[in-house]
């Protein structure tokens, strides 16, 4: 052997970056990547691009092209091992069963590790499943409170031994499931599920093709965390995609009525805005607001008016598509249903406030959900309550208002309603006393729901 090959050997094993690791990305059918899956070797031809690179371009290209290894290793786990796919089924089941019941997903760790499980109970939440941060130090001086028998824990470490969250193990009820996202291909090799009380456990395997000192000449939490911040990712989609299946109702819809502001939320308004029709539509804009058609969209259906200044009422107010809809027969009558099963829904509701919808006609207001809630008996049917007739608003009790009309449009226009049905102009007292339970914002042309908001709620903002 030369000694200039010897000479370089031995550069390769005092460097810090990694040798290139001969593990292969495999074909999908006969495409082949068109990357390798590790980084360039350092030690390629001299008139590679990868050689006139700076030093510092060169050591970024070296991470990046790592953690996509890093990525590639984790999908290729999850296509061939079974084991793998089963325990991430489990996982989305469990997480899914949990939340539709009432609990929520606990997320737990530290260090690097806890900034990942801070940043997927965010993603969760925006998705609309149910997720708290526990930190496993302050868990032991109170904060183990807000874990309830009914949660699912995960806790993300990469060694799987991490002693805060061994320590914390002991304190978990027994009846929560378990939840580990560590490097361990098998539970029994685990410390965490081994050590733990839990009834049911579930490994997510997460290892990396390389330890970050292999790679980058240091111990410091890279590639790992990238892995285990993809897994996260993809069991808080596969969880979404799982609870929200309704049309109209899934994961994208959530996301946009619980994500109104910055960049993300001016989009979603952009792509709902309404697209004038070209002067060549097939429809004639007549037809659109013939008298058979208007009579359809009820009497109390007010005319479309030109935005004003100040807030709109639909930026207030509840998007209709997220409020939770008891599923009843045709034939059923609303008041039929059991207090239970309306705070059921209300749990399930993806919006600050719990509405709950019997029908596209019969809606329960937050308010009243609330009243609901300190009943002693929840078992008794709507019906058989006192006040049975105020707790479900109909349709044509709701004050329907159109899509851009402000909080000043509204006030006035209940004004207008008022002296309307009584013959005398009324006070502002008056339209306190006389604001209808429900505000439902409504297209003008379709006679859809977009919003709704309870009507002391609005007078919030007329006072």
């Amino acid at each position: 052997m030369s000694s200039s090959i010897l000479s370089r050997k031995r550069r390769r094993l005092t460097s810090s970056p990694s040798p290139p690791i001969r593990a292969q990305i495999p074909k999908l059918g006969d495409i082949a990547p068109a990357l390798p899956m590790t980084p360039p070797d350092p030690d390629g031809p001299s008139g590679s691009p990868v050689n006139a690179l700076s030093a510092s371009i060169s050591t970024a290209i070296h991470v990046i092209s790592t953690e996509r290894a890093g990525l590639a290793h984790l999908e290729r786990i999850y296509l061939t091992d079974k084991l793998a796919r089963d325990n991430m089924e489990r996982a989305v089941t469990t997480v899914a069963s949990t939340v539709s019941s009432g609990g929520k997903l606990v997320i737990s760790g530290v260090g690097k590790s806890g900034k990942i499980g801070e940043k997927v109970v965010a993603t969760m939440n925006s998705l609309g499943v149910q997720s708290t941060f526990l930190h496993p130090t302050e868990a032991l001086h109170g904060d183990l409170g807000m874990v309830k028998p009914n949660d699912t824990v995960l806790l993300i470490t990469f060694s799987g031994k991490t002693p805060e969250l061994l320590r914390l193990l002991p304190h978990l009820p027994a009846t929560v499931t378990l939840i580990a996202i560590t490097a361990h291909m098998q539970p029994s090799l685990c410390p965490l599920l081994t050590s733990s009380n839990c009834t049911d456990s579930i490994l997510l395997a997460a290892p990396v093709h390389e330890h970050e000192e292999i790679s980058f000449g240091l111990p410091a939490p890279m590639t790992s965390t990238t892995v285990a911040l993809a897994l996260g990712d993809a069991l808080a989609l596969a969880v979404s995609r799982k609870l929200h299946t309704l049309p109209g109702k899934g994961p994208a819809e959530v996301f946009r009525g619980f994500h109104p502001g910055g960049a993300i939320g001016a989009a979603s308004r952009a792509s709902m805005t309404p697209v004038s029709e070209p002067a060549s539509g097939s429809t004639p804009g007549s037809s659109l607001f013939s008298d058979d058609l208007l009579a359809e969209r009820g009497s109390q259906m007010v005319p479309a008016i030109p935005p004003n200044d100040g807030p709109y009422v639909s930026d207030i107010g509840t998007p209709f598509d997220l409020i939770p809809c008891l599923p009843t027969h045709s034939s059923q009558d609303p008041a039929e249903i059991k207090i239970i099963d309306v705070l059921r829904a209300a749990i399930r509701s993806p919006s600050a406030e719990p509405w709950v919808s019997l029908s596209p006609t019969a809606i329960i207001p937050p308010s009243q959900v609330r009243a609901l809630a300190e009943e002693a008996d929840v078992d008794i049917k709507l019906k058989d309550l006192p006040n049975a007739a105020g707790v479900i608003v109909h349709r044509k009790d709701w004050f329907q208002v159109p899509k851009y009309s402000t909080v000043s449009d509204v006030k006035r226009m209940s004004t207008e309603t008022n002296e309307d049905d009584h013959g005398h102009s009324t006070t502002r007292a008056g339209t306190r006393s006389t604001m209808r339970p429900v505000v439902a914002v409504t297209d003008a042309v379709t006679g859809d729901v977009i919003s709704v908001l309870e009507g002391k709620e609005l007078l919030n903002y007329i006072s």
